[in-house]
């Protein structure tokens, strides 16, 4: 578990409302879970992401490349299976997309993030942060 850049996250991305409340669920491994379980139903807790509308494959292929096409990312998702873990990013992306498990697949330190909810259409991208 990456709590340094799981709090960066959280930094950047999620409602500063909700900020206080995850960083402390991510401090511990027991706690964790409790932000896990949210990821769902966890859109309108975003900020600075853009809905993904259409072919998500190639929405993401389009932002990575302005990344510098990075090689892995780290996930955080209520699949256990994939939860807390680098993974290669072709690797990731066909494990999350279309699962239907709340995840974000973090790129680099943080400069982006993929989201994937339960629901078929609930997918976003943040904005790029260099």
């Amino acid at each position: 578990m990456d709590v340094e850049l799981e709090a960066k996250v959280i930094k950047r991305f999620i409602i500063n409302r909700k900020q206080e409340r995850y960083l402390g669920f991510i401090q511990a491994e027991k706690t964790r879970r409790k932000f896990t379980d949210e990821l769902a139903h966890f859109s309108s807790q975003l900020k600075d992401f853009e809905e993904i509308k259409g072919n998500e494959w190639k929405v993401l292929e389009e932002k990575l490349k302005n990344l510098g096409n990075p090689t892995d990312c780290y996930m955080i998702s209520e699949n256990s299976e994939i939860d807390a873990k680098r993974l290669d990013v072709k690797l990731a992306l066909r494990e999350s997309i279309g699962y239907g498990s709340g995840t974000l697949i973090v790129f680099g330190d943080a400069n982006m993030v993929y989201y994937e909810g339960e629901g078929p259409s609930d997918r976003w991208i943040s904005k790029l942060i260099k």
